[in-house]
């Protein structure tokens, strides 16, 4: 008889916990945090590489401040609301195909990936066909672009960096950076870069993360900052922030009489 609940993830019986098989104790001290959720989301402790890579990319989106959505959703949160637990929750609700979540760029460069290899295209090609479909359809490519940062998104570049000492360079990454090219190249747009979430995508492919579970990896990363800045809301920020009148406009209509009910 089946029972009604089951999973792969682990076992809990008295004075021990089981992860995927391996024993939690024997995680703890020996093996980084790292290390820990690389093997709970993926099944497997990681390789030295992939271990290496793992840390850079949590450490990756620690913070950045007041240009994050879910920095300003979560202090907002936290100062109507003076508690870390709704405040962090605000903040992590803001990621999607916006913002934090790397996924949606990995799933774009899958598809490009799958054109490429089933019509036989070179890369060059393939980065041609891709900008001009996204172009005509006034679509915008998830991974490029930075509110702050125009030239270069420090996290991506030193991201790409590990990635190639690691032997984490593929097919993946080399599409991204043809795309990124091609299209800097017919718009004519300079300050466009691959951005963190971007290389993140790309780097998670390359190393056969599930589209969920890079998602998983950066809400994981996020956390810390989300909650140093909900902290520092309810020591000293402001209760009840609003949004001042001199940063607002209204463009509704302008006030008109209200009609007399008919009964």
């Amino acid at each position: 008889m089946a029972h009604e609940w089951a999973t792969k993830i682990s076992r809990v019986t008295e004075g021990k916990v089981i992860i995927h098989g391996y024993s939690h104790e024997s995680l703890i001290g020996d093996y980084s945090y790292a290390d820990g959720v690389f093997l709970t989301l993926r099944g497997e402790l990681p390789t030295p590489q992939e271990s290496k890579m793992m840390d850079a990319m949590l450490n990756s989106l620690l913070d950045h401040g007041f240009v994050a959505a879910s920095v300003l959703a979560a202090r907002y949160a936290a100062s109507g609301n003076p508690q870390l637990v709704p405040g962090t929750a605000a903040g992590l609700l803001t990621a999607g195909s916006n913002t934090i979540s790397p996924q949606h760029s990995a799933e774009f460069l899958d598809n490009a990936v799958k054109m490429m290899k089933s019509e036989n295209l070179s890369l060059d090609e393939t980065a041609k066909r891709v900008v001009a479909d996204v172009r005509a359809r006034r679509k915008r490519i998830p991974g490029l672009g930075h509110p702050t940062h125009k030239g270069d998104d420090f996290r991506a570049i030193k991201l790409r960096r590990i990635a190639a000492e690691n032997g984490f360079v593929g097919d993946k990454i080399k599409m991204f950076e043809a795309i990124h090219a091609e299209f800097l190249r017919s718009t004519g747009k300079q300050g466009i870069c691959i951005n963190v979430d971007g290389m993140l995508g790309a780097i998670m492919s390359e190393m056969g993360f599930r589209p969920l579970q890079m998602a998983a990896v950066a809400l994981i990363a996020v956390v810390p900052g989300i909650m140093a800045h909900v902290i520092e809301e309810i020591g000293e920020g402001k209760p009840l922030r609003i949004v001042r009148d001199e940063d607002c406009d209204y463009i509704g209509k302008v006030e008109r009489p209200v009609p007399k009910r008919v009964t």
